[in-house]
This record gives C-alpha cells, structure tokens and sequence, in this order.
C-alpha cells in the first residue's frame, strides 16, 4: 500500500513538472541555471525533471547534483514543483525516508543567496526568473533553446 502510495505522489510531481509550460506562460520566463565550471549546456526536459525529482543525483563525470530552489511562495517553485506546499514536502519527506536522498532540495528566500549557492556549489543547479539571472550563473539550454528563443519549454 505505501509503495502505491508513494508512486502516486512521484506520478503527481512528475505531472506538474510536465506543466511546467503552461504555468511558465502565465508567470514569466524561467531560466535553468548551474554553475559555471559545470560542462553542461543542454539538458532535456525529461532530464530536467529527474533531476527535480531526486532521480538523477550526479552530472557526466560524477560530479554530485545540488538542487537549489526558491522558497516557499516564489514563482519559480510554483513553476517547478506543479503540486501544494504540503505535497511537495511529503513527496521529499518520503524520498529521505526511503533513503532515495539525504534531504530535499535546499530552499533559498533571496535572489542574492541563490546566486551565491550556485556560484559555491560546482554541482548547483537551480531555476530562476530569467531576469533574475546574475554573473556566475550559467542558463542550460533545454531541449536545445534558451529561454529567450522560441521552443523553450519554461
């Protein structure tokens, strides 16, 4: 019963990731930051929701994934996550219980402490309003379009 239970919740947030392009229309541009010494460019977006899901826990080469997301309320989350506050941590909740992940995603209440968590954090990825954009943070491509370029998915 509680795997059903927690396949449930995976399939609830991986739908809302999947509706991450209507609710990105309504709210603004989202940019998909990481470091820059990340050699990354282009990620797809079924990557991009393993990711924010905890199923990917390493970049090519091995170097460990940092996820960094907003606080709770900020647009950027709700693009994200598709699902409530109190889904989003049962989600997590479950995913360290399992032993999935050691904690759920690190939420940062400014655009200054994000910036600097993707600036320290070689493995940091995060995702920002696009004018929020700041030096030391590199926007990936996604499915092979920044946000700027028609085809973007965010």
């Amino acid at each position: 019963m509680q795997t059903k239970l927690i396949v449930g919740w995976v399939a609830i947030f991986l739908a809302g990731l999947a509706g991450l392009t209507s609710a990105a229309g309504q709210t603004g541009r989202v940019a998909v930051v990481v470091n820059e010494k990340n050699p990354v460019n282009n990620l797809s977006a079924p990557e991009l929701r393993k990711i924010f899901a905890g199923e990917k826990r390493t970049w090519s080469g091995g170097l460990p994934v940092k996820i960094f997301v907003r606080a709770p309320g900020a647009n950027e989350r709700v693009v994200l996550l598709g699902m409530s506050e109190s889904e989003y941590k049962h989600y997590w909740a479950g995913q360290v219980y399992r032993g999935d992940a050691q904690a759920e995603p690190v939420g940062l209440f400014s655009n200054g402490m994000q910036r600097e968590a993707v600036v320290l954090y070689p493995g940091a990825v995060a995702l920002v309003s696009v004018q929020d954009v700041k030096p030391g943070m590199k926007v990936v491509k996604v499915d092979g379009h920044l946000p700027a370029e028609a085809g973007y998915p965010f």
